[in-house]
């Protein structure tokens, strides 16, 4: 299995296990294993183990197509290879006169190279067609060594991608280029526009805090200096995944887990304990074009402390959840009072209902 198709298969899963109401007794991993029954039937919800009458699972929309986030360089889906490494420099201790012998020299034939090469000079295409249009077949069993020109892309995740494989990914699908901010000024907002979201995103690809792969994809985008007295910009934007985020917010300060963000995306984090951790940009490997420095940014004013008397949530529901469950209440209560006006506007009996006195008003 292809790693998107694997990526694709798990998104599936999460999403149909979220079809139930949150009153399901089942634990998320076994609702996720309930899951893959529910696929190979063709069904898209799960059925709710709540034993509620009015169980609003039934009002859920059913879980819709997953969308996997692939990482990939112009050069690859555009089918170039990767630029060559330079040659190696010569050797100095070269003799300052070839061997002179009557017989053929061997060792000074040339060596046979598993290159192709044009009559112009270039390298040749990859493949006799562009790779969108190669069966799988034709795409995994090319000339040896062929498929190592194309760059390597990258899931979300941190998970490396044949660049043949992402290249074939890209059928049918959505390519949005990433936009390095580089020296831009901050936005004036605390939440970031799409555009710099995806290049903390692409720039990051997992959670920051030390040893968490949670993919960006799933992580808040946090201020490291907290908005307002830090800046909406790429140096003090990063990925926290929902853990991480609130034991920055409810565990931080000086006594708990501090951070420090630098131009170029790293973070170094100081523990409790003092102990210092550094963590790097995921895409720094593959894509080191958007680990680049951005602007700097300096705190205006020093933060508050606004965490005294606060506890951690302990929530039950999911924000979308609430919502969905708040606009439904909104719906009963406008139904009802939409049934109320309606049942008082209405004439009865025949009785014809005028202006005029009190004493007037009668059938």
């Amino acid at each position: 299995m292809f790693a998107t198709d694997a990526k694709a298969f798990d998104a599936r899963l999460s999403a149909i296990a979220k079809t139930v109401c949150p009153a399901d007794p089942r634990t998320k991993d076994q609702r996720r294993a309930d899951a893959i029954g529910v696929i190979s039937h063709g069904a898209d919800r799960l059925a709710c183990l709540c034993e509620s009458d009015d169980c609003p699972a039934g009002e859920n929309p059913p879980s819709t197509g997953v969308v996997v986030y692939v990482i990939a360089s112009a050069d690859t889906l555009d089918e170039r290879p990767a630029p060559a490494s330079p040659p190696p420099a010569p050797t100095p201790d070269v003799p300052s006169e070839p061997p002179t012998s009557d017989e053929p020299n061997e060792a000074a034939a040339p060596a046979e190279s598993n290159e192709p090469t044009a009559l112009d000079g270039e390298p040749p295409a990859l493949f006799t067609k562009p790779l969108r249009e190669l069966t799988l077949t034709e795409a995994l069993t090319p000339t040896p060594g062929r498929l190592a020109q194309l760059r390597p892309a990258a899931l979300m995740g941190g998970q490396f991608l044949p660049g043949a494989i992402a290249c074939r990914a890209t059928v049918g699908a959505t390519i949005t280029a990433i936009v390095h901010p580089g020296q831009a000024p901050p936005e004036p907002r605390y939440r970031p526009s799409k555009r710099l979201a995806d290049f903390v995103r692409c720039r990051d690809m997992t959670c920051r805090f030390p040893g968490c792969r949670v993919p960006a994809t799933n992580c808040d985008v946090d201020h490291t200096i907290p908005w307002p007295y830090g800046p909406t910009a790429a140096s003090n934007l990063k990925c926290l995944c929902r853990r991480h985020h609130l034991l920055k917010t409810f565990w931080g300060g000086q006594r708990g887990w501090r951070d420090e963000q630098l131009d170029d995306g790293t973070i170094v984090w100081t523990a409790p304990d003092g102990r210092t951790y550094v963590t790097t940009p995921g895409s720094r490997l593959l894509f080191p074009e958007l680990s680049k420095p951005t602007a700097s940014v300096q705190a205006s004013g020093v933060p508050v402390s606004h965490t005294a008397g606060l506890t951690m949530p302990r929530r039950k529901t999911t924000r979308a959840e609430d919502r969905a469950n708040r606009i439904q209440r909104d719906r009963e209560l406008n139904e009802q009072e939409l049934a109320v006006d309606d049942a008082g506007a209405r004439p009865g009996d025949g009785q014809l209902l005028v202006g005029g006195d009190d004493e007037d008003r009668r059938g």
